[in-house]
């Protein structure tokens, strides 16, 4: 009997031990990303984050200059056109791409009676996150 104890023991404390380090990793490779640099120009930001999952992405969203409101613009990246999306409750849903690093990467936003964004070519390295805010400017010009 105190044999079967004795193995009992064993057993729960090798269950602590591994739920611990389940846990331990678990919450390693979770952790939050951490920033590494922000351009800001007059009409976008551009926030570089590095990621420990090793995944690199681009996630984008546009907004009207003057107000600060979504806007479902369209946009382009390296000459592949994308749409903003609308979700259930009708706001806009951010686009996230998951892309190849060690590419160099060009971004343009447009929007009917707005100036497009042309964000400057950036390269995306292993476990980049990128995150771009484009603010479109409105334009008063008459469309002929």
């Amino acid at each position: 009997m105190k044999d079967m104890q004795e193995a009992m023991r064993k057993v729960l404390s090798v269950n602590k031990t591994v739920m611990i380090l389940a846990f331990l990793i678990l919450y390693a490779s979770c952790k939050v990303t951490k920033r590494v640099n922000i351009i800001k120009e007059g009409t976008y930001s551009l926030k570089r984050y590095t990621s420990k999952s090793g995944f690199s992405s681009i996630n984008v969203k546009a907004y009207d200059f003057e107000y600060k409101n979504d806007l479902n613009a369209g946009l382009t990246i390296n000459n592949i056109y994308y749409d903003l999306n609308f979700n259930e409750e009708k706001k806009i849903v951010p686009l996230h791409i998951v892309a190849s690093p060690k590419n160099k990467f060009n971004v343009r936003f447009f929007f009917p009676s707005r100036y497009s964004v042309n964000v400057k070519e950036f390269t995306l390295n292993q476990g980049d996150s990128i995150v771009i805010k484009a603010y479109l400017k409105e334009d008063n010009r008459p469309v002929y």
